[in-house]
């Protein structure tokens, strides 16, 4: 047997309460791939010290360290490791297509091969970025679905026109003796990106009582266990695994949490796991003993020269080099959108003199820097982005062009409009809305707006709907609400012509330089900026007396998500109670947009 049964956890019910036989073998092992993000090769990644977090780095003197890992031969190796000793049943969460140049200039079709040849998934899940290339002529979600050789599920996904589910909701399948009954459901959080995304193709039911129905249908169909998988966020799965009780294990993405410890729901007996963004590989377990399902769980993390990591699949290693190729010739010649690729990706544009990276909620060094380059590009008074919290890192030296497309891997062109100073903060007070609501099936995904470095932001998580945002100042001024100030943003696809940067407010004198795209501006910041230094200023921070909202996993609780619980110990530290135990489903909201 290859693999090192010591780094598994011992079996224990699904009410978390240790089995009484400890040991023995699985009956289904399920291997769960999540955020991908077009990760075709190893990339550098940003880990947190906290207590409860794994693998144990070096950190030494510092709260956060820096390593490369994932790519598709080395998940590919790991999962060959897998399927060698046990039946294993292969579920991908999605946000694949998205994520690089390869990914941008291929309307995420470089994916296909190494997916379908070596990842090999048995069910596949969309996520939201996986719609992203509808926002070209040529991009087509349905046709990149029909490409993949795995079974599609997706419970909440209907045809515009016709409100007819595009995918099964749920499967059975016949796994290590057992019935298998899995759940698909896909983001519900597509109509609030850009409308080219999906208005006029795709509408999307928003209601868990969906996701229990989909689990009841699969028991009475005869499954044995029952999994959902899904690509919402963690918030919004462990509100459901408190609410629906047909459901054994939840398999969560969106949110690119590492859950190392499993989350327990005793009250209903299910388990939620979210396996990181594409450098993990989460592992989940299942028997059924003396009548009781019981689990055991374990997430790899899938960094060079880690614990327990095979070498790198070659014939994988192959297939990428082959799809990667074309992007590092001399003029590659890519063009979409508002962008062209006219270096390789290799080329080095900048340097940096400490990390960047953005896996943070309140602000990132990476948003700041990208933020004053939008600045400088347009001489504006200020920049807003979206806060991404995806992306990779990139450590202290060289940057390359290729490393860029990775925080920002779309062809959409930067802009910028005028807008009063009352709309720039109802704006932000929206967002907060989003984050901090006590309804977790509202709360999208972890992420505050960001501008440039010459705007800070006080919020009170704590405070009631409307009054979160304390103070916004500019230049060190507070804003003024009838005062009217530039803003340097980008343009979504599909966008009113007035609303720019997801803002969802009518922007003054609009100007969109078709032939920019944010990569383009953020070449232009470093080639006059180089080496940058850019770190979490404290340009976003809670009110004195508004509770606390950790910026990273190393200021808290882990997992880490917002808005500030403490899920596996089940305590808030935020004063507000953030995630009821229960919730009455209302009829009319089972497909709200908002």
């Amino acid at each position: 047997m290859n693999q090192d049964e010591t780094s598994v956890g011992e079996w224990q019910s699904l009410d978390g309460d240790p089995a009484r036989d400890r040991t023995g073998d699985p009956d289904v092992v399920f291997a769960h791939v999540s955020d991908l993000h077009g990760q075709l090769t190893p990339r550098y990644q940003v880990y947190y010290d906290n207590p409860t977090s794994k693998p144990n780095f070096e950190f030494g003197d510092d709260d956060r360290i820096i390593e490369r890992g994932g790519g598709i031969s080395l998940l590919a190796a790991k999962l060959s490791e897998l399927r060698e000793d046990y039946e294993v049943c292969t579920l991908m969460s999605g946000d694949t297509f998205h994520g690089s140049a390869v990914t941008t200039y291929t309307d995420g079709r470089a994916m296909l091969k190494p997916i379908n040849e070596h990842v090999a998934p048995d069910v596949y899940v969309p996520g939201n970025w996986d719609y992203s290339n509808e926002a070209a002529e040529d991009g087509n979600f349905v046709e990149l679905m029909d490409d993949l050789d795995a079974m599609v599920l997706a419970n909440n996904l209907y045809d515009w026109e016709t409100d007819e589910r595009l995918y099964d909701a749920y499967s059975i399948l016949d796994v290590g003796g057992l019935s298998v009954g899995v759940v698909g459901m896909t983001n519900v959080y597509v109509d609030r990106m850009a409308p080219a995304f999906y208005e006029g193709k795709y509408r999307f039911g928003k209601h868990p009582a969906l996701l229990k129905e989909s689990a009841q249908a699969a028991r009475e169909d005869g499954a044995d266990i029952v999994v959902a998988v899904t690509e919402i966020g963690l918030p919004w799965m462990v509100q459901a695994a408190k609410d629906c009780t047909s459901v054994d294990v939840m398999f969560s993405a969106h949110t690119h949490e590492y859950t190392y410890d499993p989350i327990v729901v005793e009250e209903t007996e299910t388990v939620i796991v979210e396996s990181g963004m594409g450098e993990a590989l989460g592992r989940v377990d299942l028997r059924v003993h003396v009548g009781e399902v019981q689990f055991r769980h374990h997430l790899y993390c899938l960094t060079e020269d880690g614990e327990h990591i095979p070498d790198p699949d070659e014939k994988a290693r192959e297939t990428v080099e082959s799809a990667r190729t074309p992007f590092f010739e001399d003029d590659p010649g890519f063009e979409r959108g508002a962008g062209t690729l006219d270096q390789p990706l290799d080329t080095v544009v900048g340097q940096t003199q400490t990390p960047l990276y953005r896996q943070a909620f309140l602000e990132s060094a990476w948003n700041t820097l990208f933020n004053d380059a939008l600045m400088a590009h347009f001489d504006t008074d200020l920049a807003v982005c979206h806060g991404f919290r995806y992306g990779t890192a990139i450590p202290p030296g060289d940057i390359t062009l290729g490393q860029l497309y990775t925080f920002f891997p779309m062809a959409t062109p930067v802009a910028r409009g005028v807008a009063y100073g009352q709309q720039l903060t109802s704006h932000m007070e929206a967002f907060l809305e989003d984050n901090f609501t006590s309804y977790p099936y509202d709360q999208e995904d972890g992420r505050v707006r960001n501008f440039s470095s010459n705007v800070e932001v006080i919020v009170d998580p704590t405070a009631k709907r409307g009054r979160r945002l304390v103070e916004m100042r500019i230049d060190g001024g507070p804003i003024d609400p009838e005062e009217t100030y530039s803003v340097a943003t980008f343009r979504r696809p599909g966008d009113p012509e007035r609303d720019l940067g997801n803002c969802g407010f009518p922007f003054q004198d609009v100007e969109v330089d078709d032939e920019t795209i944010p990569v383009d501006v953020i070449v232009e910041y470093l080639q006059e900026h180089s080496p940058v230094d850019y770190e979490v200023m404290g340009l976003v921070e809670t009110a004195d007396d508004g509770g606390r909202a950790q910026n990273t996993p190393a200021d808290g609780p882990y997992p880490f998500i917002q808005p500030g619980v403490d899920y596996q110990g089940g305590e808030a530290y935020c004063e507000t109670s953030m995630i009821p135990r229960g919730n009455a489903f209302p009829e009319e909201g089972r497909n709200r947009t908002r």
